[in-house]
């Protein structure tokens, strides 16, 4: 009945404009079953199965007469039936309250555009993208193509917005530069002021007409972060795209890292809780990374891609569960349309990895992977997808589960509106820790706009 009644919902349609203005409603609203086979009682919770809703409501309105916008996002969590402490599945959301249930607000602002000519105002609750994603309530101003074209800016400053976390709202401010002294090259210069200041600059410079090159450096809480530099090269005769990439990280400061949103820091909140967080364990590396991609002549739709990367830790890191010397190499190729199929988008792909831990530990592993969705009418698309790996020592080098599978069924119910069911299964090593084989997922799934 529940998903009958969403089904309803997603046909009603109101008018985009009004005498005011007019307004946008975007809703996407998900029912997820989750489930196990029973986990190891002596370990954990013996829940063996999980229920919960989860909508997502943007909304986008504009006033005719004064050009002001208003825009929000919201996300509505609900633990249907209660999760137990301990239990595989327990989340945020099962912590967040005694009612199980979260109402985070993303973004909620006003903006007008060209106050002045070329400056935008925002006011509200957003997100900056600067030497750090922040999420704060302020004052935000964009200036675009200031002075002859040569130079963007962006101010920002207010109150920092943590949803997960529960630090002192403390104030954050940054400025982020755009400098274009001609047509093929940009400079970026990044801060964020917050404690301690965050800086990113970054250069996007095309030499020649086929050949672009990226360098970026980060210094986060005025420590070295990570920097990397990108090549990417077309040749024009056989459209073959070649990449080049060296990314260099700095052993995480992990009094100073941020994790989740801007505000985290794992020594002060997490140092006792986080047990499986990547990024809270990285030490210093190097990547060295080439990649190839080649459309295949006379088969419009078909291109195949290789890769391969190498990683090093640095002299000073230590090897562990979390970060090991590797090596890695990946092919496949990507489909759309091909021969008589219509609407058919594939991709197949094959890695192999050698990790090179120490002398009593080694291990190799080779990876399988694959996405197919293919148009059945305009109205129906079918979707298929899975992820399969040997070696399961370490699957955080390509940050997925050993075992992955999904189908999903999604019908077009009328322009921008459309209703999907998904199947996912997972397998890992990790799971069995808690006595569990797998976890099987189904979501339903009502999206739509008007």
């Amino acid at each position: 009945m529940f998903l009958l009644g969403v089904f309803f919902c997603a046909q009603l349609s109101w008018a985009r404009e009004f005498s005011w203005g007019n307004a946008e409603i975007r809703s996407n609203t998900q029912y997820k079953l989750q489930w196990s086979d029973s986990p190891n009682g002596d370990l954990l919770s013996d829940d063996s199965n999980d229920q919960d809703l989860i909508e997502v409501l943007g909304v986008d309105m504009s006033h005719s007469n004064t050009g002001v916008t208003f825009s929000f996002l919201g996300k509505y969590q609900k633990d249907l039936d209660g999760t137990a402490f301990g239990s595989i599945f327990q989340d945020y959301v099962d912590v967040s309250s005694d009612q199980r249930q979260r109402l985070d607000a993303f973004y909620a602002y006003f903006e007008k555009k060209d106050v002045l000519e070329g400056i935008d105002l925002r006011l509200g609750r957003q997100y900056a993208y600067s030497a750090e994603t922040v999420h704060f309530d302020g004052i935000y101003v964009r200036g675009t193509a200031v002075g002859r074209d040569w130079l963007d800016f962006e101010v920002f400053g207010g109150a920092i917005v943590q949803l997960y976390s529960d630090l002192n709202k403390d104030g954050v401010g940054g400025i982020n530069l755009a400098f274009r002294p001609n047509r093929d090259l940009t400079l970026h210069l990044e801060s964020v002021f917050y404690q301690k200041t965050s800086t990113e600059g970054r250069i996007l410079w095309r030499p020649m007409e086929d050949l672009k090159v990226r360098a970026r450096w980060a210094l986060i809480d005025e420590h070295n972060r990570d920097w990397n530099i990108d090549l990417v090269g077309t040749c024009p005769k056989t459209n073959t795209t070649i990449g080049i990439n060296v990314y260099k990280r700095f052993k995480v400061k992990r009094e100073d890292d941020f994790i989740y949103d801007y505000t985290f820091s794992v020594s002060d909140n997490l140092a006792q809780d986080i047990k499986r967080l990547y990024l809270a364990r990285e030490i210093g590396y190097i990547d060295y990374t080439i990649s190839l991609s080649q459309p295949i002549p006379r088969q419009e739709g078909l291109t195949a891609f290789v890769r391969l990367t190498a990683r090093r830790l640095s002299h000073e890191s230590q090897e562990d569960l979390y970060n090991t010397n590797f090596y890695r190499w990946t092919l496949g190729f990507s489909m759309e349309d091909w021969w008589l199929f219509k609407g058919t988008k594939l991709t197949l792909g094959y890695s192999k990895w050698y990790e090179d831990r120490d002398e009593f530990y080694e291990a190799e592993s080779s990876s399988v992977y694959g996405d197919l969705s293919q148009e059945i009418t305009e109205k129906m698309t079918l979707g298929a997808g899975f992820y399969y790996k040997t070696e399961d020592v370490n699957s955080l080098i390509e940050g997925e589960a050993a075992q992955q599978y999904y189908g999903l069924c999604r019908y077009k119910l009328a322009p921008e509106k459309w209703a999907e069911l998904k199947y996912e299964y997972e397998r890992d090593d990790y799971y069995r820790e808690f006595g569990v084989s797998g976890i099987n997922a189904l979501t339903a799934t009502i999206n739509f706009s008007w």
